[in-house]
């Protein structure tokens, strides 16, 4: 087998044990009818409060928002999967494991994406038609790939923030509940990126969401597609960027906790 081969299958692997334990935790039915019937009412109830503010125009634009930012919620769980990693001694297992233990660690929270680009592409046709928000076809089609593109932004930011907080195991669900509400706030779901101060919209720019969202929102639009693609290249790009800072922090991680002893549990 060759190089790629044998890296390929590590990756498929790690996967699988993801998906592994996600359905330890939820049944299709539990699942369905549980989390992601949250996940819908939550996008109905921030839109509803449109009506109250502001009228059809802001509901829709919530209903696009909240439905697009649910696949940032989703990903965000990869935080409490980078603490669990080392609890439970499978980081360890990982690093003296032929395979590098970056792809293996990176691997092993792809469920969530793709749980959620599915999850946040159901929920984002449903609240849109419920809501009957105006949408320009067949551009519209292609939001399924622009909410991947999100997505992956997400994922690699919640990576990021679950190597910072591998060694605070106890500030693990404040960390993950941060990480999607700091998104929801300041990145243009409930209101536009520039109604904030100068400052937070300088962060914005370097947070999922702000970019791929803006491109959505202009491809329901019926603006042309070659406008809307700078938005989401800004956002591959910001994927990129955190993706880059968790690898290295986590290599930086692993080589205190070799040389510390601390690889396995936090205490």
């Amino acid at each position: 087998m060759t190089a790629w081969g044998h890296t390929w299958t590590a990756f498929a692997a790690a996967t699988r044990i993801g998906f592994a334990e996600l359905a330890a935790i939820y049944t299709w039915r539990t699942w369905l009818l549980g989390w992601f019937v949250r996940l819908v009412t939550q996008a109905v109830f921030f839109a509803l409060f449109g009506l109250l503010l502001g009228g059809a125009a802001l509901v829709h634009y919530r209903a696009v928002g909240n439905t697009v930012v649910l696949v940032c919620v989703e990903t965000s769980v990869v935080v409490l999967g980078t603490v669990r990693e080392r609890n439970a001694g499978t980081l360890a297992l990982q690093l003296v494991a032929p395979t590098p233990y970056v792809l293996t660690f990176l691997a092993r929270g792809v469920y969530t994406l793709l749980v959620g680009v599915a999850s946040s592409t159901a929920a984002f046709a449903i609240v849109l038609a419920c809501f009957r928000v105006p949408v320009a076809m067949p551009a519209a089609l292609l939001a399924p790939l622009f909410i991947a593109v999100v997505g992956l932004s997400g994922y690699c930011f919640a990576l990021f923030v679950g190597v910072v907080v591998m060694h605070s195991p106890a500030v693990q669900w404040l960390a993950l509940n941060l990480t999607y509400l700091t998104v929801m706030t300041v990145c243009g779901v409930n209101v536009p990126v520039d109604y904030w101060p100068d400052a937070l919209r300088a962060v914005a720019q370097v947070l999922p969401l702000t970019h791929g969202l803006a491109a959505v929102r202009g491809l329901l639009g019926g603006g042309p597609l070659a406008g809307a693609l700078p938005g989401l290249c800004l956002e591959l790009l910001v994927g990129v960027l955190w993706l880059t800072a968790a690898v290295l922090l986590l290599r930086v991680a692993v080589h205190r906790g070799r040389h510390t002893g601390s690889v396995e549990l936090s205490g």
